[in-house]
């Protein structure tokens, strides 16, 4: 426990503040040094100006800066405090409140998080769901099949010298299907597999416990039972290479609370068979002993929601509800596939819902379920329903999940925005990226929550767009970030608070920028600047896209400066504007930069930075940079920012 503790520090996407630790004597870059000077000699032939409060704006309630040493003192001072956590662009995480239903969070959430690489060839690893809890994930999915008999693994070595050309046959057609589809994903784009080049921590294997107590004791070959299957985990209908089940869930619980002891959900898709679900219970229940929550009848029937506070190292199931039997017992197969009735019965608010009569007579044949009531049953507080439209009866079964894909989503915003926004205040709804992202790309994670969706799914495999928006979204934050004021199911959706932004950003200088991966040598590194900002725009509100375009921004939101050389460059003051922006949320407007090799042809990304708008520090600042793996580097680019919010 203490190594995985340990190794948090090196993989981290959202510690910014330790890129530079203060020295006595801080070392810095030719350029930064030089601007730093020019900068406090300009500053100290002003009368009266109080670098801290009039440059920074760092001030506390009351008008003060706590007694702060000024960095005007000296050239020494102010070279202490750029190279102290107080200069980081990137301001502190305020006093967060767990205290609300955990439906008025934002949580950071990880889409087919077995998979280390894209979703047609890649390995399914359980030390994936080591990364992505240690990088502050909340939300893991886990995609379970039935496991094989080792007797039908095997059969290939009983098949007869007559059937060998045949066998061949079909390991070529394999071979050659493998080969089309690395071919598909390959023209999508180049993958950036960021659970290999974070480092793998390995997941914990099955437990000792499983080991027979007694394993000399005498086995009768010809009436020994060949061992169940246990589940798998993989990406069905794919070339993907499975892991077990079993490693999986040891991987989450020796991972889950190491960096925070707020909840953690586990989204599972079942493809398994009633009987392989059955030996899910028995895996998890061992697995997360202590963990899970208890059920009762007075938590299956809690309304509001419990607060993250109240959940503390605590698991949480999201599966597909099925209406309990008449009999109540997990050994028999379940009469019901989720019927509505049989839920709103058990779970609806009072009113004229309660008075619904289903008569057996009456009603078609039940389908037999494909998920196992005693499975069904873990899931208190998350239950998954298929979506349909917003007045349907499920939607207002307290502790229901929706879970759309990103198109689905867009096209129920499309046709109502207010029932869909309306819904997300007071329910959970997860969006998921759709399935043709065969390379890992990700969806835009900020237009679903701006419509108030509280699990927005990314595939942590590909640093992109998406992933830069979640970390500064859950920077420092323990993976649940409470919603912004108008967004809460206690709120009325008119107290939404919508300002005004004018955002100007001077570039003076950079230090250590790492390169481009591959790249070697610093003399032909030429990097530029490519700053976006995210924010909500009219055709946010009323287009039908069904889509993310990837790296496609308004031109009016994203603007670039000229190169410089070298990995410590001048950029000599350059300055980037945006007009005057209105009605946007500051909790949920991002400014992104990306730092580029200006190159011959396609120009390489070399390093990153993401901040969320509310916690953009104005004044003269470090942005402290990640590399294209996600992993934080001692490089940092020297800005002044002027920031007007009203």
């Amino acid at each position: 426990m203490d190594d995985l503790a340990n190794r948090t520090e090196q993989i981290t996407l959202n510690d910014s503040s330790k890129c530079l630790e203060s020295k006595s004597s801080p070392d810095l870059a030719p350029f930064v040094a030089s601007h730093l000077e020019v900068v406090y000699n300009s500053l100290k032939a002003l009368a009266g100006v109080d670098f801290l409060r009039d440059i920074q704006h760092e001030t506390n309630n009351d008008g003060s800066n706590n007694g702060a040493v000024d960095p005007l003192a000296s050239l020494a001072a102010l070279r202490e405090y750029m190279a102290s956590p107080a200069s980081s662009a990137m301001g502190p995480v305020k006093q967060q409140n767990y205290s609300a239903p955990i439906s008025d969070y934002f949580i950071s959430s990880s889409h087919n998080t077995y998979l280390t690489g894209n979703q047609l060839y890649s390995d399914s690893d359980a030390s994936a769901y080591t990364n992505v809890l240690l990088n502050g994930c909340r939300c893991v999915e886990i995609d379970v099949w039935d496991g094989e008999r080792s007797s039908e693994s095997a059969s290939a070595d009983d098949t007869s010298s007559s059937s060998s050309d045949s066998i061949s046959e079909r390991k070529i057609k394999q071979g050659s299907k493998r080969e089309r589809l690395k071919s598909m994903a390959k023209r999508h784009s180049r993958l950036g597999s960021m659970s290999t080049k974070l480092g793998g921590l390995i997941g914990r294997k099955s437990s000792p416990e499983d080991v027979p107590l007694d394993s000399s004791a005498p086995v009768d070959p010809a009436t020994e039972v060949p061992p169940l299957p246990e589940p798998k985990v993989l990406h069905g209908h794919t070339l993907t290479k499975g892991t077990t089940f079993r490693d999986v869930c040891y991987a989450i619980r020796d991972s889950a609370f190491v960096t925070s002891d707020l909840p953690v959900i586990v989204s599972l898709e079942v493809h398994a068979s009633l009987e392989q679900q059955q030996a899910m219970v028995e895996i998890m229940e061992e697995a997360w002993k202590g963990m899970l929550v208890e059920v009762t009848p007075e938590k299956e029937a809690t309304d509001p929601l419990p607060a993250p506070e109240d959940l503390k190292r605590k698991i949480l199931i999201k599966v597909k509800y099925v209406a309990p039997t008449s009999e109540d017992k997990d050994e028999e197969t379940p009469e019901g596939n989720g019927d509505e009735l049989e839920a709103l019965k058990q779970h609806a608010n009072q009113g004229d819902l309660s008075s619904i009569d289903n008569k057996p007579s009456d009603a078609p044949p039940k389908k037999p379920s494909k998920i196992l009531e005693a499975l069904s049953r873990l899931a208190i507080f998350t239950k998954g329903f298929h979506f349909s439209h917003f007045e349907q009866p499920e939607a207002k079964v307290p502790g229901h999940v929706f879970s759309l894909s990103e198109s689905a989503a867009r096209a129920a915003h499309a046709k109502d925005p207010e029932a869909l926004f309306e819904h997300n205040r007071k329910h959970f709804m997860r969006i998921y990226p759709y399935g043709l992202r065969v390379n890992s790309s990700n969806l835009d994670p900020s237009f679903f929550w701006r419509r108030g969706a509280q699990v927005v799914a990314l595939n942590w495999q590909n640093l992109d767009k998406g992933m830069m928006l979640n970390s500064a979204m859950f920077a420092d934050e323990q993976g649940w970030v409470l919603k912004p004021q108008g967004y809460l199911s206690s709120d009325a959706p008119s107290t939404i608070v919508r300002r005004q932004l004018d955002l100007s950003i001077e570039f003076l200088a950079g230090q250590n920028i790492p390169l481009p991966p591959g790249h070697t040598n610093e003399k032909h590194f030429n990097p530029y600047v490519v700053c976006d900002l995210h924010v909500e725009t009219p055709e946010d509100t009323t287009s039908p896209h069904t889509e993310d375009e990837g790296e496609s921004e308004t031109e009016n939101h994203k603007q670039t400066i000229k190169s410089a050389s070298g990995a410590s460059p001048d950029f000599e003051g350059q300055m980037v504007q945006f007009p005057t922006l209105s009605g946007l949320v500051e909790e949920l407007s991002f400014v992104r930069f990306k730092i580029k090799d200006d190159e011959f042809g396609r120009d390489s990304t070399a390093a990153w930075a993401c901040i969320r708008l509310d916690r953009l520090q104005e004044g003269y600042r470090l942005v402290h940079l990640y590399d294209c793996s996600g992993a934080k580097t001692d490089g940092v680019l020297l800005v002044r920012i002027i920031k007007r919010i009203v």
